[in-house]
C-alpha cells in the first residue's frame, strides 16, 4: 500500500520547529524534509528522499501521538475499537470499515483481558487451546487439527498458562496452509481488499463466465510478469510504484490482471530482486509471498480481478511437464492449495491457471498418469477446490493433437491446442468452475504454417474455430485467451491482432493480453520502456474488446 505522507506540512508546522531539529543534515548543506517518510537510517539520523534529494527527517517526526487518528493525514479516517488488521505498513496498521480503508489506533496488539473472538474479523475461527505456534501483528495464532485451519489464541482465556518456549509445529505438516512449509513466511491469511465493483465469486454457465447474480462477464485484462523470474516479483518496481501500475492498468480500461509464479517464490530464503526503494519502500523489504499479497490488495482496491499463473516450476525456464525433479507433482499441489487457502474468502483473486503451456511430452487424453496433462489438471484443480470451491480452475491446452502430433501431425502453439476437449473434457467434482484457455500468437513469435497462406490472417477464424473457438461455439465451456501479443511491425500484424479481437469479442472469449511489460522480446508490451508511456496503437485495437465493468 503506498500512501502519500506520514503527516501534512500543517502538521508539522503545528508541532513547531522550535522543539525539533535536523541540524545533522543542514551542517552537511542537505535541508530538513517537510514530510516524516524515512528511506534511510545512519549513524547522523533519519534521512528521506524529496525532489530527488537527499533530506534530513526533523526529528519532530519522532513525536506523533499514535492515540490521535494520525490517518487523517493519508486521507482516511480512523477505524472504530476491535477493527481487524488487514495490513501493516510503514505508517501503521490498517483496517477496512464501509468498504473503505481506516487507520488502527494502537494501544496494544490484543487486550489480555478481552476474551471476544478476535480472529473472526480475519476470517477465522478462535482456539479451544493454548498452544502458540506464530505471532503476527494481528495476535498469536493456534492451529486446529479438527477443522485443519488455523484459529486465533484469546488471550485472556490463556494467560494463566505458561506459553511454550519454542513455537508447537505440527508433527506431520500435511495442511497445505502451513506456513513453516513455505519458507518462514509467517501471515495465516489475507483479507479482501476494497472490491465493490464485482462483489462475490464467479462461476460458470455454458460458455460464459457469471457472477454471483448470474449476470454475464466479460474478462479482458494484461499479464504482468517478473513473478516467475529470479527477481520473484513483477518486473518494472524497479522504476514505478506499484499504485501508478495498478493506476495504468484501471485507467485504461482492463479488468483484471494474470499474475505468473515460479514454485521457488516458497523455497527456503527465496527473496526478491530490483524493487527500489523509494518508488516502493512498503515492498522492498518484503517476501515474494508478501509481495504477492500487497499486488492482490492494491487490485481489489480499484476494482480490479487477479488470477494466479504457475508460469514455471523454477524460474529458469518453462517446462514441458507440470513437473522437474526439484518440484515435483506432490509440491505443485500442495503449493496450488496453500495459495488457494491463503486467499480464500478474497473476492479480488477468481482463479488458478494451473501450468502455463504444457507441450512436448506433455499429452492430452493419452491416459499415461506421467504425462497425460488433462488427468494432472484434474488432479489439481479438485485438490484446489478441496480447499477452495469458489475459484475458476483454467486449464490450458498443450502443443498437439493425438501422439503422432507432436512430431509429425497437427501442432499448435504451447498451451494453444485444446482439440482434445472434445473427445477427453476436464472433469472435476465442484462442478460450474471450469475455464479453458490457449495461448495464440502471430508471425513474430514463430513463422507457423498458417501465417505463410496467401489469405493470412483473414485465414484465421477457421483455425481459431479448430483449435479452441469450437469450444465456445459448441458451448461446452468458457475459453480464455491467456497469452496473445504482437510487436505490430506491420500491417499484417495489426490486421492479425485486430481480427483477434473482433473474434473473440463476437463469440464471448476471454482473454488476457501478455503484456503490460515492455521487456518481452518478441511482443514488448502496452507500456514503453519508461515503464509509463501506454503504447496507444496497441492499446487502441484491444479497446474494443475491453469491459471496464465486467459486465457484458
Amino acid at each position: 500500500m503506498i500512501f502519500k505522507e506520514i503527516l501534512s506540512v500543517a502538521m508539522m508546522s503545528f508541532i513547531g520547529k522550535a522543539v525539533a531539529s535536523c541540524d545533522f543534515a543542514t551542517k552537511d548543506g542537505f535541508s530538513c524534509c517537510k514530510k516524516c517518510d524515512v528511506v534511510l537510517v545512519d549513524d547522523n539520523g533519519k534521512w528521506g528522499v524529496e525532489d530527488n534529494q537527499w533530506c534530513g527527517i526533523d526529528s519532530s517526526c519522532d513525536k506523533k501521538d499514535d492515540s490521535k487518528c494520525w490517518s487523517e493525514a493519508e486521507g482516511y479516517p480512523c477505524c472504530s475499537s476491535n477493527t481487524a488488521v488487514v495490513l501493516t505498513d510503514s505508517k501503521g496498521k490498517w483496517g477496512i470499515e464501509n468498504g473503505d480503508w481506516c487507520g488502527i489506533i494502537e494501544t496494544s496488539t490484543q487486550n489480555p483481558n478481552d476474551d471476544s473472538c478476535w480472529a473472526s474479523g480475519l476470517g477465522y475461527k478462535c482456539c479451544s487451546g493454548c498452544d502458540v505456534i506464530l505471532s503476527d501483528s494481528n495476535g498469536k495464532w493456534g492451529f486446529d487439527f479438527e477443522t485443519n485451519d488455523w484459529c486465533g489464541i484469546i488471550e485472556s482465556k490463556c494467560n494463566t498458562q505458561t506459553e511454550p518456549t519454542e513455537p508447537t509445529e505440527p508433527t506431520e505438516p500435511t495442511n497445505p496452509d502451513d506456513s513453516t512449509s513455505v519458507g518462514g513466511q509467517t501471515a495465516p491469511g489475507w483479507t479482501p481488499g476494497n472490491d465493490q465493483v464485482l462483489p462475490g465469486y464467479l462461476s460458470t454457465k455454458g460458455h460464459n463466465i457469471v457472477d454471483s447474480k448470474g449476470r454475464k462477464v466479460q474478462l479482458s485484462g494484461l499479464s504482468w510478469f517478473g513473478g516467475e523470474t529470479t527477481n520473484l516479483s513483477p518486473h518494472g518496481l524497479w522504476t514505478n510504484s506499484l499504485a501508478n501500475f495498478i493506476k495504468i492498468v484501471k485507467d485504461n480500461g482492463y479488468n483484471h490482471l494474470r499474475y505468473p509464479w515460479t514454485n521457488e517464490m516458497f523455497f527456503e530464503g527465496a527473496k526478491t530482486q530490483s524493487i527500489d526503494q523509494m518508488n516502493n519502500p512498503d515492498l522492498v523489504d518484503l517476501s515474494p509471498l508478501e509481495v504477492m499479497d500487497a499486488v492482490i490488495n492494491e487490485c481489489g482496491k480499484a476494482g480490479l480481478k487477479v488470477y494466479l499463473d504457475r508460469h514455471r516450476p523454477l524460474s529458469g525456464g518453462q517446462s514441458e511437464l507440470w513437473y522437474v525433479d526439484e518440484v515435483d507433482e506432490a509440491k505443485w499441489i500442495e503449493d496450488w492449495q496453500f495459495l488457494a487457502k491463503r486467499y480464500k474468502g478474497n473476492p479480488t483473486v477468481i482463479g488458478a491457471d494451473l501450468h502455463n503451456e504444457p507441450h512436448g511430452k506433455a499429452c492430452w487424453g493419452c491416459g499415461e498418469e506421467e504425462r497425460d496433462w488433462r488427468l494432472a489438471a484434474e488432479r489439481c484443480g479438485n485438490a484446489i477446490h478441496e480447499v477452495n470451491p469458489d475459484w475458476l480452475i483454467i486449464v490450458e491446452g498443450n502443443d498437439h493433437y493425438g501422439e503422432e502430433g507432436w512430431q509429425k501431425g497437427e501442432s499448435y502453439w504451447w498451451g494453444g491446442m485444446l482439440k482434445g476437449v472434445k473427445e477427453f473434457p476436464v472433469r472435476l467434482n465442484t462442478p460450474n468452475k471450469l475455464v479453458y484457455s490457449a495461448h495464440d500468437y502471430d508471425k513474430n513469435v514463430h513463422m507457423q504454417d498458417w501465417f505463410k497462406e496467401a489469405d493470412f490472417p483473414d485465414n484465421m477464424p477457421p483455425i481459431w474455430d479448430d483449435k479452441w473457438g469450437y469450444i465456445v461455439k459448441e458451448d461446452i465451456a468458457p475459453v480464455l485467451i491467456g497469452e496473445f501479443g504482437s510487436l505490430l511491425r506491420d500491417a499484417t500484424d495489426v490486421k492479425w491482432l485486430s481480427n483477434l479481437i473482433d473474434y473473440m469479442k463476437e463469440n464471448e472469449v476471454h482473454w488476457t493480453f501478455w503484456c503490460l511489460n515492455p521487456n518481452s522480446g518478441d511482443t514488448e508490451g502496452i507500456l514503453g520502456y519508461d515503464w509509463k508511456t501506454v503504447n496507444t496503437k496497441k492499446d487502441g485495437i484491444l479497446t474494443p474488446g475491453k469491459a471496464p465493468n465486467f459486465l457484458l
